[in-house]
């Protein structure tokens, strides 16, 4: 019974966060933006067409959007979810919190799931509205499974860790350091992802959206080959990082009370 109730408590924390986060014009803001810059970058027309030649198979196009255009629209999110933590000690919701017999771990929980839930359902439909807009308005016939396939996998070995990391990174280091450093590193973090391009090296496995998992999606045809060795760092940097990133704030004793 205790620890049901216990869950009850993050869940609630979580469902807060979630609405709290649907609710803001500068998350939908963040999407629509990067929304239309994958549109403007990879629409089936004419001119893309001509311009991308890989852009007639649909697993590049999941590919592209993943790696080049998704990357603004987590950096966004991680921009808008950085504040979590510290709005809380500035407002009144940290007293609101500390009235409840609420304890630490709940409180911490609640909130990282809410930002790592953000990032990816926003991730997932912001690759499921490209992938739609670019099936209907190809103009070429396109086979079910050679859009599904592409989808599916990038929603599960792409998107999922680069959410992962993002959502719970961008939640716990402000709550730890001034924020300001944190728009900082995350600003030059993700500067340094935009600024590295393709090779037929193996990736850095530092990288988010661009690292050797999205050849799963799609590989170069002059780049064929797979290091898997490089696959599994970068998952394992995203899915570890997150991991580190989220027991930050568990580790600080004086998170809760000191700080909230």
């Amino acid at each position: 019974a205790w620890e049901g109730k216990a869950m009850r408590k993050t869940v609630s924390i979580f469902h807060y966060e979630l609405k709290m986060q649907a609710k803001r014009p500068a998350v939908w803001g963040v999407f629509l933006a990067a929304t239309a810059m994958a549109q403007l970058d990879c629409f089936p027309s004419a001119q893309n067409l001509a311009r991308l030649s890989f852009l007639t198979q649909p697993a590049y196009f999941v590919h592209r959007v993943m790696t080049l255009d998704a990357l603004l629209l987590l950096f966004g999110l991680a921009i808008l979810l950085a504040n979590r933590f510290p709005a809380d000690r500035k407002t009144a919701m940290g007293h609101l919190f500390r009235s409840y017999p609420l304890e630490r771990r709940q409180y911490i929980l609640g909130k990282l799931l809410g930002g790592f839930c953000l990032a990816y359902l926003l991730t997932a439909l912001f690759l499921l509205c490209n992938t739609a807009v670019y099936v209907l308005a190809a103009p070429f016939a396109i086979a079910p499974w050679e859009w599904l396939v592409p989808l599916g996998k990038a929603l599960a070995l792409c998107a999922f860790p680069a959410s992962w990391f993002t959502g719970l990174a961008a939640v716990a280091l402000p709550g730890l350091v001034d924020i300001r450093l944190f728009y900082a590193a995350a600003a030059l973090f993700f500067g340094w992802n935009a600024a590295t391009v393709g090779s037929a090296e193996s990736m850095p496995f530092c990288l988010l959206t661009a690292g050797d998992l999205s050849r799963l999606l799609w590989a170069h045809p002059k780049w064929p080959g797979l290091a898997w060795g490089s696959v599994l760092a970068n998952a394992a940097f995203l899915l570890g990082g997150g991991v580190l990133c989220a027991c930050l704030p568990f580790w600080k004793l004086s998170f809760w009370r000191r700080r909230l």
